[in-house]
């Protein structure tokens, strides 16, 4: 597992937008392609996100912290497809951490060699999306020893290498 840097603004636009939630595929002039995702609010404010960083996950979380020029970057992003976004004022610039599996695939099942122990984790950012099902199949597999709901082989933790206690670097 490693943990995949997130940046994201909360804008307050000038002018109303839609209430619906934008997922944006674009390529910049000089050939770097972003996915921007746009998520108004009741309060009026709009969430991006969008640009990650490779910024190894701090052991403190107060170093928790954005690039410098991030909430410039997806600021500037907003523009191509939204001029209500790019004049309107950012109210807060933030970071977080997703974690991801070497695999790309989430890690869902019991803990080997630890009786009574499980883990589901890794979904990266479609954690909050894949969290109904994701419950239900853990629930399953806890209380009943077996998911109904999913198939949980190819999410299986036992499917990557053991971490080797040596491999990790606490800065």
């Amino acid at each position: 597992m490693h943990g995949l840097k997130g940046h994201s603004i909360v804008v307050r636009p000038e002018t109303p937008v839609s209430p619906h939630a934008l997922f944006v595929d674009l390529e910049k002039a000089d050939g770097d392609s972003h996915s921007p995702e746009v998520f108004p609010r009741p309060d009026g404010t709009v969430y991006v996100c969008g640009l990650s960083g490779e910024t190894a996950l701090p052991v403190d979380p107060a170093g928790v912290v954005p690039e410098p020029d991030a909430a410039a970057r997806l600021q500037e992003l907003s523009h191509m497809f939204s001029p209500a976004l790019d004049r309107g004022e950012i109210v807060a610039s933030q970071a977080c951490y997703r974690p991801i599996a070497a695999d790309a695939l989430p890690l869902m099942g019991q803990v080997g060699g630890i009786q009574g122990a499980y883990v589901a984790t890794g979904h990266n950012c479609w954690g909050i999306l894949n969290a109904p099902a994701s419950g239900e199949a853990m629930a399953e597999l806890i209380a009943d020893g077996a998911a109904r709901s999913t198939d949980l082989t190819p999410f299986d933790p036992a499917r990557l290498p053991a971490l080797a206690p040596d491999a990790v670097a606490m800065a």
